[in-house]
């Protein structure tokens, strides 16, 4: 019978901050085919907002996803 139990996160998921940005960022990889397919999609449709929002997404830093640069 399988365990229940969620997996539990590594030890390099569990030291970066959580994402806390007005437009929520992809943090993996499902996320970022679920954006590029809405994308896809705006594009297609010529749909101006949400190609916005998309690239808004896809594109800025995150401090939860991207390396931290000291200057």
């Amino acid at each position: 019978m399988p365990s229940t139990e969620a997996a539990q996160p590594s030890a390099a998921e569990t030291t970066k901050p959580p994402c806390t940005c007005v437009i929520a960022h992809v943090q993996n990889d499902e996320e970022r085919a679920h954006v590029q397919a809405g994308l896809d999609n705006a594009l297609k449709n010529n749909d101006a907002h949400a190609v916005l929002v998309a690239c808004l997404q896809l594109m800025q830093p995150c401090p939860a996803r991207d390396e931290l640069v000291t200057r």
